[in-house]
């Protein structure tokens, strides 16, 4: 057996920001919404979608609708690639069906969607429409359809938060040709209207864009960002927006990184994603001030649909939790899970709704950490784990625990006495879906029954008497902990 590791974390007592309380948010897909392409066995895309077809998802499940509630608050965002392709018809001047699939949304639709972030909890983002179809010969956006939705949406009190321009506007031209490329001079004047149009028909929905797909490594490729930070129209804009996945699936052609792995279990891998954030801030800084927030509106632990065998697995877990610890330190106030359901990167499984590693990961998130983010405590003695801090929902505050190593268990001490502790491993091995919460196999009664005497029971969950609390935990390999820091 190898040897353990043994380190130290200095903790601190700085508080160096605060996030919006549905800072952990989540996504579904505008395919799986309607019944277009989207992410199944066969590689290879077109128009950045996969050549599969599903039906329209069940949003009336009172599962689904369970699952999702049990991660509010958060925003529930509406977005993808087809987002791009949908028209809206609500009225007899609506466009009918075209080209490949039914692209058109429609009332009942459009207020089960609703209904289903209303009730829950959940805050709607919806993107509107910006791509081929939405634009005239000269290549401007026609903003009609998008007006009729709006005005349909407030005039029958719908809840919508915010509306975002586009899903990857600056991939147009690899989505589309050259030719259907938006710059970034004319996606700025095309922000200003789309903002006067909302203030008018939506009144107190924030304007969000442009959700350029950051890659890593190269950035954002045919920017937007720089250009619309710097443009008279950025006073109109609410929340500045991009896209960020750490690599790709084996599903698309084009890859910088490919999903392997130990990929995601590499500490300057997962620090890659500071260097895109800290960008897209300067960018903002420069033009905005810092009135305008930054959302991450998709991220996913890899692009094209995930990984299969990995992205669904125990192996998503270390990255997911590092990447929301990463992201609230370094100045995001909100990240969007590309998805709450579908594809291998879903927090629940695509036909049954049961959770996924992830999904438990990102509960306990909800349930234990606040808004207050502290200074990065120091880890000395092993370079494979990672240390976060994070205040309470009920006061306090938490030490995130993370063990990239595949092999060694990590002695981790903290010099103090700490209260409950909350130690997540992989059941049956890092390719699989089974967790384990304190050596108890988690179920639905973790979800369904938080908070009760017998979940305390079953997973230690009970604070420990005073003078009893630990000092250290040993972290097996790949294994994630939550400790409470009175």
């Amino acid at each position: 057996m190898p040897r353990n590791r043994s380190c130290s974390v200095k903790l601190t007592e700085t508080v160096v920001r605060t996030v919006d309380p549905r800072f952990l948010s989540f996504t579904i897909d505008t395919s799986l919404v309607i019944g277009g392409r989207w992410w199944g066995d066969s590689k290879g895309l077109r128009e950045g979608l996969s050549k599969d077809t599903v039906p329209p998802l069940d949003l009336q499940s009172p599962l689904l609708a369970r699952r999702a509630g049990a991660l509010a608050p958060a925003l529930l965002r509406v977005g993808g690639t087809e987002a791009d392709r949908l028209h809206y018809g609500f009225d007899r001047g609506a466009p009918r069906s075209t080209g490949d699939g039914p692209f058109v949304l429609r009332k009942t639709l459009w207020k089960n969607l609703c209904a289903l972030a209303q009730d829950n909890g959940l805050d709607l983002l919806f993107t509107l429409a910006a791509g081929p179809e939405t634009r005239n010969a000269w290549g401007d956006w026609d903003p009609r359809d998008a007006i009729r939705l709006m005005d349909y949406t407030h005039r029958k009190g719908l809840r919508v938060v915010a509306w975002e321009l586009g899903n990857e506007v600056n991939a147009y031209p690899f989505l589309y040709g050259w030719g259907r490329r938006v710059s970034g001079v004319t996606y700025a004047q095309e922000f200003a209207k789309f903002a006067a149009l909302v203030r008018q028909h939506h009144p107190g929905a924030l304007a969000v864009g442009p959700s350029s797909a950051v890659w890593p490594w190269i950035g954002e490729p045919h920017p937007l960002i720089p250009a619309l930070c710097r443009s008279p129209s950025a006073a109109d804009l609410g929340v500045l927006s991009f896209h960020y996945y750490p690599q790709q699936s084996s599903r698309g052609r084009i890859a910088v990184r490919r999903a392997q792995e130990k990929t995601l279990l590499k500490a300057r891998v997962l620090d890659g994603a500071s260097r895109w954030i800290r960008r897209a801030l300067k960018h903002r800084d420069a033009g905005l001030g810092r009135h305008a927030r930054l959302w991450i509106t998709e991220t996913g632990h890899a692009l094209y649909g995930g990984q299969p065998g990995l992205s669904g697995t125990w192996l998503s877990v270390p990255w997911w939790l590092d990447q929301l610890c990463l992201m609230a330190h370094d100045g995001v106030d909100v990240v969007f899970r590309q998805s709450l359901v579908g594809g291998d990167y879903g927090l629940l499984d695509e036909t049954t709704f049961e959770p996924l590693p992830d999904y438990h990961v990102s509960f306990l998130w909800k349930k234990l950490l606040g808004t207050r983010v502290y200074a990065r405590p120091r880890v000395k003695g092993s370079r494979r784990v990672r240390a976060w801090q994070m205040g309470g929902t009920d006061g306090g505050r938490w030490l995130v625990l993370i063990n990239l190593g595949t092999k060694r268990s990590a002695n981790v001490s903290w010099g103090r006495e700490a209260g409950r502790c909350l130690i997540l491993e992989p059941a049956t091995g890092p390719r699989y879906k089974l967790v384990r919460l304190n050596g108890a196999l988690v179920d639905d009664r973790l979800e369904d029954r938080w908070g009760t005497k017998g979940v305390e029971k079953r997973y230690g969950l009970s604070r420990p008497v005073p003078g009893e609390g630990l000092r250290a935990l040993t972290l097996p390999p790949l294994g994630c902990a939550f400790v409470e820091i009175p």
